[in-house]
């Protein structure tokens, strides 16, 4: 197949006119041939720097033909006439085609020069060409090589020569011609050579470097949002093809280094012939600096060989990153040196990518850890119930059963041994609890000492078994540092019945557990339709949830937030207890579930804000004056009331406390709430009240998420705290949340603080605050009063900004 055949069925793309035009193309219903479809193209200006420049120049050179042909026609005889005539055509042809082709091969130079030589003899004067040279040598500069434009000069000057040696033997013509004008033209003719070829050079650094511009422009926007490591790295190799295209002789080969060898994984065009795999050794005598590696490449030849042709050779090591098999070099090859310019602008793409790739990395853990609970990598709450939903609208809906496993007696070993220790030991039934059910059952732990198993294709008997399976399990004392500690479960059982949903059939589960609770430690119960209306003790807790606020049933506590730096109060975090008649002092998670699923939360949530913002209100006018903020948990249901924002606006005026100083802390579930409340929350926002997101990563919020949530805090999960010092992942992560909150101009606090260790860290990766039993544990509203009394920094001046220092101390 032809060339010119090969591109009317391919079609072309012109870069300098910034069209593509396909072969076959049909403009206003006539079909093109590739010809056609060019010359069209080409009679518009074009926009890019070069090719505009090449259409100016063309323009000139025809031009000048046009003025220049009278002078060698008018007083000419007939013969003479036709061969000036014929000399100015082939020209004008000669020019239209180079420009068409976009290059100029050899033989269209001489045929230049054989028709230059005719229109000078041709001509009354042989002077009378030198417009046509002097336009061709600036219009020819721009196309091919210093060497062949020097060597057209010299045709030229040649041409010229010729025509002032025939001129005289032309009919018509008679004398001689003075030869000292073309002599002293020929400095002139090689400074215009110089001159163009300069400006040809500046013009393709300028397109080029614009060119390499507008790949790293395109590539920004490709990667950012793009999470998926694998696309990045095609994006990547695409820049990276693209940057050979628009360098001349430019060549890229990726090789990973995998034990003794250097395996080829992709090369781009330029090479002949690509190796599978080239030695490591050849990388020995390398010098890396600014992350570019140059000297002694020993497989030199291999590369060359590859190549096809002898080249300079370069070695780009890539960063390493997380999912990466092993370390990654581009060798990077042109003939006679590598462009400067190729190699800044490929560190330049590579610092992208890794970027890139190390938000992905971030990205992926957040989203892992959105669906697995990190304390004991078991599924958390959000999955479970994903799964579940998926379970019940497949095929196999009526064999899935839910068991729901809330600890006895937990709170007892967190009490004694300290949370450390409660920490390990969900660790420990978590992997009971894998032992005893099947690779195709879900565990998972939905929150505190709660934990749940999805038995798929399992009936109502055999769960039971399963259950009692686990009961046995955690049962077995359970060995945490030096000591022994004994729990045991209360299991409930609840098999889908037809057209169940899973937040009945989770509800059923739970049902049976508290039963079960009810009978005794370590028992399992089996869901009936009795238990709804046959669990007196149940329906005695929820009123009395009910009434607690009415009643004055809640306490109040509080745990200071502190500043890494220098260990002063930056805020107060009031958590919120309640004083059972019955059942004594009990913890949130104890109730709060309850209370939001039977609407208490709202009479409770606002109880807790009031209370707080009076406490804090009378701290301030007990004289002891403080710059601390509160922060008040607030459950995301209490924004689908508008009464709550008005309680938010009357507690802040009846207290007159400044919304500035007050916090609002909202679980990650936040996120999926409806448009009105999340309204509703940037109103609040819009107040001056702060916003803080609790318990970051996990649940439902990501880092894309919080941009569009009027959040200023962001609270880091105690868990991922706890592993930090121990555990490279969730050091990982801590810092990765950290970093990318500080960016996005938020500020970072860590719950969970028990240790002097993980405070270190925390400083060395940049968080700036915390709160944890390091400090201090939750104190009543009294207790904590007489503690800042003591402790409290004197201000050098009325109405300084006073500062709390507080002393590291364990308390439990």
């Amino acid at each position: 197949m032809s060339r010119l055949g090969a591109r009317e069925r391919a079609g072309v793309v012109v870069r300098g006119s910034q069209e593509q035009v396909g072969s076959g193309a049909d403009v206003r219903g006539v079909r093109l041939s590739w010809w056609d479809a060019q010359v069209r193209m080409r009679v518009r200006r074009p926009v890019e720097m070069v090719e505009a420049t090449r259409w100016l120049f063309a323009v000139l050179v025809l031009v000048s033909l046009v003025l220049a042909l009278p002078a060698a026609v008018v007083g000419a005889d007939g013969t003479m006439r036709l061969v000036g005539g014929a000399g100015g055509v082939v020209l004008g042809l000669s020019w239209c085609v180079g420009y068409l082709r976009r290059s100029v091969p050899l033989g269209m130079d001489l045929v230049d020069a054989v028709a230059l030589a005719a229109f000078a003899a041709s001509s009354p004067e042989p002077t009378a060409a030198f417009p046509l040279v002097f336009a061709a040598l600036w219009f020819r500069s721009l196309y091919g090589s210093g060497s062949r434009a020097v060597l057209r000069c010299g045709l030229y000057v040649v041409a010229l020569g010729a025509s002032v040696l025939l001129w005289p033997d032309m009919p018509g013509h008679t004398g001689g011609v003075a030869i000292f004008p073309l002599i002293g033209v020929i400095p002139t003719m090689l400074l215009t050579v110089i001159v163009g070829r300069h400006l040809a050079g500046i013009l393709r650094a300028r397109a080029q470097a614009a060119q390499l511009d507008e790949v790293h422009g395109s590539v920004g926007p490709q990667l950012l949002g793009t999470t998926d490591s694998a696309q990045i790295r095609e994006i990547a190799w695409a820049a990276i093809v693209r940057i050979c295209e628009v360098t001349p002789g430019l060549r890229v080969m990726k090789a990973v280094a995998q034990h003794e060898e250097l395996a080829v994984a992709r090369v781009t065009n330029g090479f002949c012939r690509a190796p599978n795999v080239m030695p490591a050794q050849m990388l020995s005598a390398l010098a890396c600096e600014d992350g570019v590696c140059q000297g002694a490449i020993d497989g030199r030849a291999a590369l060359d060989a590859a190549a096809g042709e002898v080249c300079a050779w370069v070695c780009v090591p890539l960063p390493e990153v997380h999912d990466q098999v092993g370390r990654v070099w581009l060798f990077v090859g042109a003939p006679v040196r590598v462009p400067p310019e190729a190699l800044i602008s490929l560190k330049n793409l590579t610092n992208q990518v890794t970027l890139a790739l190390r938000n992905s990395a971030v990205h992926r853990d957040l989203t892992v850890l959105a669906e697995v609970d990190n304390l004991t990598g078991l599924a958390n709450r959000a999955s479970f119930n994903a799964a579940l939903s998926r379970d019940l609208e497949g095929v196999a809906e009526r064999e899935t059963t839910v068991l729901f496993v809330d600890l006895d007696d937990f709170k007892d070993v967190n009490d004694a041994y300290g949370h450390h220790a409660g920490d390990d030991l969900l660790r420990v039934v978590a992997t009971r609890l894998r032992e005893v059910t099947r690779p195709s059952d879900l565990c998972a732990r939905i929150g505190g000492d709660e934990f749940a198993v999805l038995l798929r294709r399992t009936g109502e008997a055999a769960a039971a078994e399963v259950a009692q399976r686990v009961v046995a399990a955690v049962s077995t004392p359970a060995t945490l540092d030096d000591a022994v500690v004994h729990v045991g479960a209360s299991v409930g059982v609840a098999s889908v019945v037809g057209g169940d949903d899973p937040e009945t059939l989770v509800h059923r589960a739970d049902v049976a557990m508290y039963a079960a609770k009810a009978q005794g430690k370590a028992r399992v119960q089996v869901f009936e339709s009795g238990l709804l209306n046959g669990d007196p003790s149940r329906a005695v807790f929820e009123r009395d949830l009910a009434a607690a606020a009415a009643n004055g049933q809640l306490v109040v506590h509080y745990q200071p937030v502190v500043t890494l730096n220098d260990g002063r109060c930056a805020a107060v975090e009031a958590l919120v207890r309640w004083q059972h008649p019955e059942r004594g002092l009990l913890q949130p998670d104890e109730f709060i579930e309850v209370a939001e699923r039977i609407g208490a939360i709202g009479s409770i949530g606002v109880a807790v804000l009031r209370q707080a913002v009076a406490d804090v209100a009378s701290w301030r006018e007990s004289s002891l004056h403080s710059s601390v903020s509160v922060h008040v948990n607030v459950s995301a249901l209490q924004l689908d009331d508008d009464a709550f924002t008005v309680a938010v606006e009357d507690c802040l005026r009846e207290f007159d406390w400044p919304a500035n100083r007050l916090v609002l802390e909202f679980t990650e579930t936040i996120v999926i709430s409806s448009p009105e409340a999340i309204d509703r929350l940037r109103a609040l926002s819009a107040s001056g009240v702060q916003i803080a997101i609790d318990d970051f990563g996990t649940g439902y919020a990501s880092l894309t998420t919080l941009r569009s949530l009027p959040v200023q805090i962001v609270k880091i999960d105690k868990s991922f705290i706890a592993g930090s010092t121990t555990n490279v992942e969730d050091r990982a992560v801590t810092e990765g949340i950290s970093t990318m909150v500080t960016r996005m101009g938020l500020r970072a606090i860590a719950e969970g603080v028990e240790r002097p260790e993980q405070r270190d860290l925390l400083m060395s990766i940049g968080v700036r605050e915390a709160q944890g039993f390091l400090y201090l544990s939750p104190q009543p509203a009294a207790e904590l009063f007489s503690w800042l009394a003591e402790h409290l920094a004197v201000a050098d001046a009325p109405g300084d900004r006073t500062v709390i220092p507080f002393v590291s101390r364990h308390s439990v």
